[in-house]
């Protein structure tokens, strides 16, 4: 049995990477389902709250932004690579 969190973690990376339905990956592992859904559900369960980001004290401005006020305000890594860019105008831009 996993006791450690990060031992957790890593059966749950493993579980994602593997491409096999819960069942199929429990059986293979020699591991619990009912363990490993309620690990898998808490896992959920915690990155579902917010997390305050706060922007770097001096951004630059983004290349894909085409307005020269705005600034690199937030930039977040996705699962998958997905990556999610927030930006911030300037005053002079008008907008916030």
């Amino acid at each position: 049995m996993i006791k450690a969190t990060d031992g957790r973690a890593a059966v749950l990376r493993a579980l994602e990477q593997s491409g096999l339905s819960m069942a199929e990956f429990c059986r293979r592992r020699g591991l619990p389902y009912a363990t490993v859904a309620s690990w898998r559900g808490a896992a959920r369960r915690a990155a579902g709250r917010f997390v305050e980001v706060e922007p770097p004290a001096a951004a630059e401005p983004g290349p894909a932004w085409r307005n020269p006020g705005a600034a690199l305000c937030a930039e977040v890594v996705l699962p998958g690579g997905t990556v999610l860019r927030v930006y911030q105008l300037s005053d002079q831009g008008g907008a916030r």
